[in-house]
């Protein structure tokens, strides 16, 4: 009877490379209805159709295709002993896949199996010449070697990533420094937690990790400005005030100048300079990241030529001379906004709105010592502006609002958005961008009802002061005066992202798109992969190349405390990555904690609960590996910096000093449909 049955079911199997009968999807629709699945943010149903489409064409190249697709997305979930199993299924395991063996070592890492860990990933190395998965299959080694002989040999093995291969540079100096402090070599742990900052600066991890050591060797003021830094990023992890305000006792001398924050005991401009005839906004000063200026309880203050105070009710209430240092305070006792002289003497009392108006135009005010009542996320550097300042009374203190022409401000964004670049071509470009964002922004009114155009922070467009621009922004912003991209919405046909990764949303090709074909394997393998050397956004020096490719390992503890502020999820079990854009942009991520799950949408708030706000793109792929039952790091890829829209800052620099084009020409790669007006068939 059993035997009967047996071949019964033989008989009833379909063949494995039957074609499908009729009404019955075929294996490759299957397949392309499990990528879409995973691109729409159902990554069980795209598990499950991988696993279908293997079983349905069991022996063909399109199985052994799902099988790792599946395994992927399992290893993403959580679930590497059963990536594992589907590894095996696939029979690439035991063949010459080195990309299979290199999951494999990934997942048994996962597992805490370093031993099995080392023997794929050993295996690994001998069935490519590929220089970056040789990298990362020696950098999972040297994890591998962490937990089987310990510190000392994982060093030498991250050593040699360090010294070789740039895209690792900055997680194997991460490594190192954590194996140094296991050997108490602290100060060696923070030699390298220094160099890993120095090429990547938005290393959140890093700066934690650093922050602790110093504190660990009594560096007391440098572990206080860290943690000072962390709580002025992250302004709601109790642990970091707490570090910072234990730390202010034991740190000696006055904090305002151990700070980090621009200090000017003079201004930069000593003279009046040329205020433009154009355009004009009002741009609120020491604004947070959403854009909302926050309360300055006190400034001082120093114009380069004599000013008036003019109250909105009185008129003019006092003039100041040249050179002094005059303050401005609100005063909670009698509820009175001050201004004092130079020797402390009341000249205008007010509860009215005023402004400081230098009497020559384009005289020059430098704002100093801003007393901002907000917790972080400002800049309160000092800072020059030009036109007028205007203070607007808040409760307990003001809003500072900078009215200013457009062309006056331009310079100073412009090299502040460039990140040093020189070249006069991309910064021509840069400014056109950017004289088209501000117009685009002001037109839209965003901030109408908050009775301002722009704000100065990353919100609007950065901006810190006309003390910051150069020379070569300032030449670029001339030469290009008043020229504009036409021919689409004035704020979309500004938008601009620090480093493509090499394609943006809308298509152009900076030499390093994605596949063709995208899936979970392909897309894995791409981030993985070393941008190519012609890349337009990669740096000459590909140590710094962190805004086009980075790496990050980043400890749960601190995602499990900023998304327990809002969505009580208990402790951190997983981070699923949901919904991706065509691109392959993360737009949703499915946090699982023992007391609950919780969707984060949007890249903002994917970045806040991440990394507080410094994860550079949301074009990544994240893994956990694990201690017991819950995760002990999250290992993320990732490429580019921003979002990948309209211009790509890094790409126009490696366009202007690679290829040598003209500005106009950089302009119409990146905005095909567009025009300069005026300009057309120019040079």
């Amino acid at each position: 009877m059993t035997r009967s049955l047996l071949l019964s079911l033989l008989l009833a199997a379909p063949a494995a490379h039957a074609a499908p009968r009729a009404g019955m999807e075929s294996p490759e629709s299957v397949y392309r209805g499990a990528v879409r699945s995973w691109l729409d943010g159902r990554p069980d149903d795209a598990i499950e159709g991988f696993k279908y489409a293997a079983f349905m064409s069991s022996g063909t190249p399109l199985a052994a295709a799902a099988m790792r697709d599946a395994a992927v997305l399992l290893a993403e979930a959580g679930k590497p002993q059963e990536a594992l199993a589907w590894l095996d299924r696939a029979g690439v395991s035991s063949e010459e896949d080195p990309h299979a063996w290199y999951e494999k070592g990934w997942d048994l890492l996962a597992l805490e199996d370093h031993a099995g860990a080392r023997l794929a990933l050993e295996r690994t190395l001998t069935l490519t010449a590929d220089p970056d998965l040789l990298a990362h299959a020696r950098f999972a080694l040297a994890m591998a070697e962490e937990g089987l002989k310990g510190p000392s040999e994982a060093i030498d093995l991250y050593r040699g990533i360090y010294q070789s291969y740039p895209y690792l540079l900055v997680p194997s100096a991460v490594r190192i420094s954590r194996n140094f402090e296991l050997l108490k070599k602290r100060q060696h742990s923070i030699t390298f937690l220094k160099e890993a900052l120095l090429y990547d600066p938005r290393n959140f991890q890093a700066v934690i990790n650093l922050a602790r050591v110093y504190e660990k060797v009594d560096y007391y003021v440098p572990a206080w400005q860290t943690y000072y830094t962390l709580s002025e990023i992250d302004p709601r992890e109790k642990f970091f005030v707490g570090r910072r305000e234990k730390l202010a006792r034991q740190a000696k001398g006055d904090h305002r100048n151990l700070f980090y924050w621009t200090r000017l005991a003079w201004p930069v401009h000593t003279s009046p300079v040329k205020l433009d005839k154009g355009e004009e906004a009002d741009i609120a000063l020491f604004a947070a990241e959403d854009g909302v200026p926050s309360t300055v309880r006190s400034f001082s203050f120093i114009c380069n030529t004599p000013f008036t105070i003019e109250d909105s009710r009185l008129g003019r209430t006092a003039e100041g001379p040249a050179g002094a240092q005059w303050t401005a305070s609100y005063n909670p006792f009698n509820r009175i906004y001050e201004v004092k002289d130079v020797v402390a003497n009341a000249v205008s009392s007010t509860r009215n709105t005023f402004r400081l108006v230098p009497k020559t135009p384009g005289g020059v005010i430098l704002i100093k010592n801003a007393d901002v009542a907000a917790d972080g996320g400002v800049n309160r550097g000092d800072r020059e502006v030009t036109g007028e300042l205007l203070v607007n009374l808040r409760r307990e203190g003001f809003v500072l609002i900078n009215r200013v022409p457009l062309e006056n401000v331009l310079p100073a964004m412009t090299a502040r958005a460039s990140e040093n670049d020189r070249n006069p071509e991309s910064l021509k470009a840069l400014a056109v961008v950017l004289r088209t964002r501000l117009r685009g922004l002001k037109a839209s009114m965003r901030h109408s009802r908050d009775g301002f155009h722009l704000c100065d922070s990353a919100h609007c467009q950065r901006f810190d002061g006309i003390n910051n621009e150069t020379g070569e922004a300032a030449d670029a912003a001339a030469a290009t005066a008043g020229q504009t991209l036409a021919g689409a919405g004035l704020l979309q046909a500004g938008e601009h992202t620090s480093s493509c990764g090499g394609f943006t949303e809308s298509g152009v090709n900076d030499l390093n798109p994605l596949p063709a074909d995208l899936t979970p394997f392909s897309f894995s393998r791409h981030l993985h992969r070393g941008p190519p050397d012609n890349m337009y956004c990669l740096p000459p020096d590909k140590a710094y190349a962190s805004d086009a490719a980075w790496t990050l390992m980043l400890e749960p503890r601190w995602i499990e405390d900023r998304a327990n502020r809002g969505y009580k999820i208990g402790k951190l079990r997983n981070i699923r990555t949901l919904a991706r854009s065509a691109t392959g942009k993360i737009q949703a991520v499915r946090l699982e904690g023992t007391a609950g799950s919780a969707e984060i949408q949007g890249f903002k708030e994917i970045s806040e609960i991440l990394s507080a706000g410094t994860l550079r793109s949301p074009l990544f792929t994240l893994r956990p590996l694990f201690k017991g039952k819950f995760p002990s790091m999250f290992f993320v890829k990732g490429l580019g910096t921003g979002e990948g829209r309209g211009y790509c800052v890094a790409g126009g620099k490696g366009l202007a000093g690679g290829p040598g084009w003209k500005y106009r020409e950089i302009l119409r790669h990146y905005f095909p449909g567009l025009t300069v007006p005026g300009t057309a068939g120019k040079r």
